[in-house]
């Protein structure tokens, strides 16, 4: 039962993750979904309390490195793309411009 559950709930979390806006929150979704699925299989007494703990961690974590990949700046010189942090092009020194 724990492992058809736990399938529902993966297939769930990969179609769900599609309709995330940004990186961040396709990050959270799924990291939510995975983790509520392994708190739910290793919890010994409830497996509510662990998908909930479960889908809290996946979901910060998840959210963590989803924004790692945000990337909304570009180099009008030679067309590079870069994470949103950065403020000029490492290799020729241009400002960057929003993508947006």
């Amino acid at each position: 039962m724990k492992k058809s559950l736990a399938a529902v709930a993966l297939a769930a979390a990969l179609l769900v993750t599609p309709l995330s806006c940004t990186p961040t929150q396709e990050g959270a979704a799924f990291g939510a979904a995975t983790g509520a699925v392994a708190g739910a299989m290793l919890s010994h007494h409830r497996h509510t309390r662990g998908a909930a703990i479960g889908a809290v961690a996946g979901g910060i974590i998840g959210g963590l490195i989803g924004h790692s990949y945000e990337i909304d700046r570009f180099c009008p010189t030679c067309g590079r793309r870069f994470h949103y942090s950065k403020q000029y092009c490492p290799y020729d020194g241009t400002p960057l411009m929003q993508m947006r």
